[in-house]
């Protein structure tokens, strides 16, 4: 019965890894950010859309634009002159890159559309962000926003809430 186990320890010494060999080192440099976020409380920015009637918005297909605003200060753009923002939450699944409204709201049947001043879609979870050049000192970020109705789906009307979380990139 020795034989069998010595063969099994010599078979199982043969399965060790070789020793590693130091051969990747990491190095690099942690810097503050470019410019810093201007809060209004603990929010960037608070969107109030105008009161607008379901039948209304059903015969539009979406409200006015609101503005979306975002200011940065002391910014320092020796080093990155250009910031991308992104956009993440929950997105509206029947409405693929606008934001959801919160399930907690009464309103349901809408979503929620963000763009550039130019009309270039800022998608909610998109791929790649929306790029702004920055100047030294002061700068502010605009983007639009709207309530967009559901194709097929009578809105129901009430208050509701959508929440946006802003990544800033410095380039």
């Amino acid at each position: 019965m020795r034989k069998p186990l010595y063969a099994l320890l010599l078979w199982s010494a043969a399965l060790l890894p070789a020793e590693a060999v130091d051969n990747v080192h990491f190095t690099g440099t942690l810097t503050s950010g470019s410019c810093d976020l201007v809060l209004q409380g603990d929010l960037l920015d608070e969107v109030v859309f105008p009161t607008m009637s379901t039948s209304g918005l059903m015969a539009r297909g979406q409200s006015a634009k609101v503005p979306v605003t975002f200011e940065l200060e002391n910014c320092d753009v020796s080093r990155k002159g250009r910031v991308s923002i992104k956009l993440t939450g929950a997105e509206d699944g029947d409405l693929p890159g606008y934001l959801a409204i919160d399930g907690g709201s009464v309103a349901s049947g809408i979503g929620i559309g963000i763009e550039t001043l130019d009309g270039a879609a800022v998608a909610i979870n998109g791929n790649s962000g929306t790029t702004f050049t920055l100047e030294a000192g002061h700068n502010t970020l605009h983007l639009n926003a709207w309530i967009q109705a559901k194709t097929g789906v009578t809105p129901v009307a009430g208050d509701f809430t959508a929440t946006a979380t802003a990544t800033f990139e410095y380039l």
